[in-house]
């Protein structure tokens, strides 16, 4: 029934719903990072790999010889265990909105699904800090509880320390892209732990190939920074060449997918 108005008057206009405005990047930061935790394979890979750094920090300190019993090295043989299984974790923290079915939900609530990408990928770089504190914290336990009275235990910790945060930050983030382009969780670890294996073999067992691993395959560049020697000018190269070619090319890959394709394509 339409409503009469007196001559002369207007009908009220009904004011328009205030605009929601976007959730800020922190915000979608937190919520990947607890993403991370609330799944039961999460914490449990999580679990795992603070159990990796504890046990490889024990044995490399106690059973090591008397050059490896200082922070580089205990630290160095704790980041390379745990980075076996860094990049699963990057592979979960993209994964779980298609294998937990919430990907629409998320770019629904957040249509720009280029923030979602930035989130997870800033989530990845914080979780990797993480697990390097985690390296770094148990190491250093270890070796003073397994104090040898070695001198030059502390020498060159803090160079040590920074290759390490970097030397995880790239492995974790190598899971990020691989679930960006993947999207699938099976399939995205099977495919990390195949390609790079695969790649490294074929680069170490033909000649032809050897000088083009030392700049593309991540085992043999990103290792520089878990040695704690010096790393060169020439060793930084190699590093950023595997990274752009295990990280960028993934995640931009992967993210044009993601931006382009419907969600449950």
């Amino acid at each position: 029934m339409t409503a009469l108005h007196a001559p002369g008057t207007q009908a009220p206009v009904t004011p328009a719903p205030p605009a929601l405005a976007p959730p800020a990047l922190a915000r979608l930061v937190q919520i990947e990072l607890r993403k991370a935790v609330d799944t039961r394979a999460g914490r449990w890979l999580l679990a795992v790999i603070a159990l990796v750094a504890l046990g490889t920090a024990i044995l490399t300190a106690v059973t090591g010889g008397a050059g490896e019993r200082d922070l580089p090295h205990v630290l160095g043989d704790a980041v390379q265990l745990v980075s076996i299984l860094l990049p699963v974790l990057g592979v979960l923290l993209v994964t779980s909105e298609w294998s937990q079915h919430t990907a629409l939900t998320t770019f629904t609530l957040v249509p720009r699904r280029s923030r979602i990408i930035a989130a997870k990928l800033a989530a990845g770089v914080l979780l990797a800090a993480a697990a390097t504190v985690v390296c770094v914290a148990v190491s250093a336990v270890v070796l003073v509880a397994a104090d040898h009275g070695q001198a030059g235990m502390w020498q060159d910790a803090g160079r040590a320390i920074g290759y390490a945060f970097v030397f995880q930050i790239l492995n974790l983030l190598l899971g990020v892209g691989f679930g960006l382009l993947f999207r699938n969780t099976p399939v995205a670890v099977v495919m990390y732990f195949v390609i790079p294996a695969a790649w490294s073999i074929l680069t170490g067992a033909i000649s032809a190939l050897t000088a083009a691993g030392h700049w593309l395959d991540p085992s043999t560049a990103w290792n520089h920074l878990a040695g704690g020697g010096t790393v060169t000018a020439a060793s930084w190269g190699q590093v950023a060449t595997a990274a752009a070619m295990w990280i960028a090319l993934p995640v931009l890959a992967g993210g044009w997918r993601v931006l382009n394709r419907p969600v449950d394509a």
